[in-house]
């Protein structure tokens, strides 16, 4: 396990006094390195970096970073909507059991609960890794073998239109699952996290050349500067991975269709 995969272990304030730690460090090694490079080579006429170049360096660092949280939010959201897409189709194969004979609507209700049970005790913790069940991947296998034999060798016409729906709704889960698992392997690759603090070092860097000479508006400006893109690398971490850590999109609503079913 990376030392990125151990953060999402750690409990939501940790991670958020990790980030704003993180970020005040940044803003101090800048501010060291700005001093550095003045007694290095000072400037004898006085002139200083004009305030619009703050905001120059701003606009691109603020660009990138929602660029990169565009994508956290929307993996979060499509993980979350394949996990809703995959509960209700499964609710929707239960309630077509209703309508066949009970030798056959009992061994495909079971099937379908042998799934949402496998795919809740044991892929759930397999997700992180980026593996996926064997059993969860036989059982939805062996719904499909059902629902096709069911329409194959149906004796009325009801039980044939049955198999269809059943196949109809086992291929959507099979859909909503394969998404969940590549929504489950997506992550802040490296080359963007290394731009974004890039980014944040430059702009932290020109904020203290600004106010090197101005003790208090140097700390005050650095320090809501920390507090502010702390807070925002918190939220990106938090989320990123939605399927690991602790801030991770749970299996509710496929616990619920169990619920449903059994009553």
């Amino acid at each position: 396990m990376t030392l990125y995969e151990h953060l999402f272990y750690l409990s939501n304030l940790q991670l958020f006094f990790l980030c704003l730690i993180g970020t005040g460090i940044l803003s101090g090694v800048s501010a060291l390195t700005m001093a550095l490079t003045r007694k290095c080579f000072p400037n004898p006429r006085g002139t200083a970096i004009v305030n619009t170049m703050l905001s120059g360096i701003l606009l691109p660092t603020g660009m990138v970073i929602a660029f990169v949280a565009a994508d956290v939010w929307h993996n979060d959201e499509r993980g979350r909507i394949a996990v809703e897409q995959e509960a209700t189709a499964i609710s929707d194969a239960i309630r077509v059991t209703k309508h066949l004979q009970p030798a056959d609507a009992e061994p495909i209700k079971q099937l379908l609960k042998d799934y949402v049970r496998y795919t809740v005790d044991e892929e759930w913790a397999l997700m992180s890794k980026g593996q996926f069940s064997n059993n969860t991947e036989q059982t939805l296998e062996n719904l499909m073998v059902a629902a096709v034999r069911l329409e194959a060798h149906a004796d009325s016409f009801g039980e044939s239109i049955a198999g269809q729906e059943l196949r109809k709704y086992m291929t959507r889960v099979e859909l909503a699952r394969d998404d969940r698992l590549r929504v489950a392997e997506t992550r802040i690759r490296l080359p963007k996290w290394l731009a974004v603090f890039v980014l944040l070092f430059v702009s932290a860097c020109v904020i203290s050349e600004l106010h090197l000479n101005f003790r208090r508006p140097l700390v005050i400006s650095l320090t809501l500067f920390s507090l502010g893109f702390g807070v925002t690398l918190y939220l990106m971490s938090a989320y990123d991975r939605p399927f690991t850590g602790r801030t991770i999109i749970e299996p509710i609503a496929l616990k619920h269709v169990i619920i449903r079913a059994n009553y």
